[in-house]
């Protein structure tokens, strides 16, 4: 996949022995207002994927050429994001004002669930830990968030970002597949 300097996303598949073929340019409708800065999949459902650019974030499915959702205009341009590897509902994104925004989808759908001041400058991106073990994800407690001055900061999550809510896979997939 593929994000432009225009708000669209491209998606290209390369077969073996086979040329590249663009098959979707997604978001031609809903596209983002300036660039994207970021595409990122979800780890538990593999078709479902966020873009970040200009003032949001959209998440989308491969079969569909429309977001799933789309956030409200942030106060801040958006710089990364990311979801979380243990909850299936809950994100994270960056923002050029120096703040993390935490969605928990699960909890709330249309606002942010908690945010953070980090850093004086702006953030740049975000990276939370986790150890693929067979079939399970382990981890998510720590996130990693880098800002233009080149600090990292590591912030331990809280519990409820990182442990997934009963029957949060089942209603997510309800939600995604809806």
């Amino acid at each position: 996949m593929i994000g432009t300097e225009q708000g669209t996303i491209i998606v290209a598949n390369k077969k073996l022995k086979k040329p590249v073929e663009i098959n979707t340019r997604l978001g031609l409708e809903n596209r983002h207002l300036g660039p994207i800065y970021s595409i990122t999949r979800n780890l538990q459902f593999s078709k479902v994927f966020m873009s970040v650019g200009d003032w949001s974030a959209k998440i989308w499915m491969d079969d569909l050429r429309t977001p799933l959702v789309k956030t409200r205009y942030h106060p801040s341009y958006l710089s990364d994001g990311c979801f979380s590897p243990t909850r299936v509902g809950a994100f994270f994104l960056t923002r050029k004002d120096g703040w993390l925004d935490v969605w928990d989808y699960y909890y709330r759908q249309n606002e942010i669930a908690f945010s953070h001041k980090v850093s004086d400058a702006a953030l740049t991106c975000i990276k939370i830990s986790y150890v693929g073990s067979g079939n399970q994800i382990l981890g998510g407690k720590f996130a990693a968030i880098g800002d233009q001055d080149g600090t990292v900061t590591i912030l331990e999550l809280c519990e409820s970002l990182y442990t997934m809510q009963k029957n949060e896979k089942d209603i997510m997939t309800d939600i995604f597949t809806r």
